[in-house]
């Protein structure tokens, strides 16, 4: 987790350079993206973005501590191992830059963070973690969906109260 606040740091810090940018021109930018990105995202086909493309091993995540877990959130907060089926971190990391700041940016590394830690601990801790991985595999798109449609939702709600 630290590595994806650190990341967070960075981002946030990125987003008060862009800050020199006129409010307008940045929102106009940023409310493209979020169309081609989430519009993509909802329709169940996620844009393949610049990514490392090196996945975790499985070796590392079931792990019977909390090590492997750990380690998986360092590698991918930190952007060492990234294999990302989703442009929604994308999305976000546009988010904190064009219309966030380090307040926001710390607040998406921790929950970045957070979140991606949470997935190998819980199937760590499922009894079949084979049948976990179907399971998920089952319902991967939907979740896509889902978390886009939840995250467009979010972005509407932060323009309609911003003061212009």
């Amino acid at each position: 987790m630290t590595g994806a606040l650190l990341s967070g740091l960075v981002v946030g810090i990125l987003g008060g350079f862009v800050s020199v940018i006129p409010d307008m021109a940045r929102w106009i930018v940023f409310a493209g993206l979020m169309v081609v990105l989430l519009g993509f995202e909802v329709a169940g086909r996620p844009l393949s973005l610049p990514q490392n493309r090196r996945a975790v091993p499985q070796t590392i995540i079931p792990q019977a501590d909390v090590s492997g877990p750990l380690q998986f959130g360092f590698e991918m907060g930190t952007g060492v191992r990234t294999f990302m089926p989703t442009a929604l971190p994308h999305a976000l990391v546009a988010a904190v830059v064009l219309v966030g700041g380090i307040g926001p940016g710390l607040a998406a590394g921790l929950g970045f963070g957070i979140g991606r830690a949470l997935m190998p601990l819980v199937r760590s801790s499922h009894a079949n973690p084979a049948e976990w991985d179907d399971q998920l595999l089952d319902v991967l798109r939907l979740v896509g969906q889902l978390v886009a449609a939840g995250f467009l939702a979010l972005v509407v709600a932060l323009a309609l109260h911003r003061p212009w």
